[in-house]
């Protein structure tokens, strides 16, 4: 007699979320996840139809588990702040940044820009001007923090080439490859500027790519603030301090 089969694992939405941020988002496969979970293709296709699902689960896991700063006060504090909370998030989970400037956008995404920009209207805002305000900064987001990410990551193509010129060694990240460039700059052509100022450019440079990550998207942050202040903000919002 042909015993019974027993019944297929189960899994939850919230342990498949569990599985992606353990996975981590830069080495996210469904094999992975699946491995994780210890259930099968059929259990897991069930839940999450393709690597987008999976992404957006895992997004929102992240999300929702975040201490955000209080929506309380000035629109201006409380967009900086912010800015600076989703920056550190996607830090704490490389890859992250990447899949959401590619357009993986979750609910708890979508509910955080909701209550940012019912923060600007009530400043005086227009809804317009608010989209576009959260829009500028998160953009700034997103898109440093995933070039931070690949400044410090090996890039094989250029490690391919750097290495035939290199003798094979590992020239280093795309990062460390640009700081010893630009630190032995020099002008190889008569153009407009001095070497003088040449020389203030690529020190500046220089130190722009040797710099703390978060230092200089602060730095960036406080240039895209006042373009909000100065081309969107009210007429009669004044600047805040922190």
């Amino acid at each position: 007699m042909t015993g019974r089969r027993g019944r297929p694992p189960r899994v939850s939405r919230d342990e498949i979320a569990d599985a992606v941020v353990t996975v981590g988002f830069s080495t996210l496969t469904f094999a992975a996840v699946r491995e994780n979970l210890g259930v099968g293709e059929t259990t897991l296709y069930r839940h999450a139809p393709d690597r987008d699902h999976l992404v957006r689960l895992g997004l929102d896991l992240i999300i929702t588990n975040a201490d955000w700063p209080s929506l309380d006060g000035d629109w201006e504090p409380v967009l900086r702040s912010y800015a600076c909370a989703a920056w550190n998030l996607f830090a704490d989970h490389p890859g992250s940044a990447g899949e959401v400037s590619r357009g993986v956008v979750p609910f708890g995404i979508m509910r955080l820009l909701d209550d940012l920009c019912a923060v600007l209207m009530r400043a005086g805002f227009s809804a317009e001007n608010a989209v576009l305000a959260c829009d500028v900064v998160f953009d700034l987001v997103t898109d440093n923090r995933r070039g931070v990410e690949h400044f410090d990551a090996v890039s094989s193509g250029s490690v391919e080439s750097e290495s035939e010129n290199s003798g094979g060694e590992n020239p280093g990240t795309p990062r460390q490859l640009l700081e010893r460039a630009w630190s032995g700059a020099a002008s190889a052509s008569e153009e407009s500027a001095t070497d003088v100022e040449r020389d203030a450019i690529h020190t500046a440079i220089h130190g722009s790519i040797v710099a703390e990550p978060y230092a200089w998207f602060t730095g960036k942050l406080e240039v895209v603030l006042a373009g909000v202040r100065h081309a969107l903000a009210p007429r009669d919002s004044t600047p805040s301090a922190d």
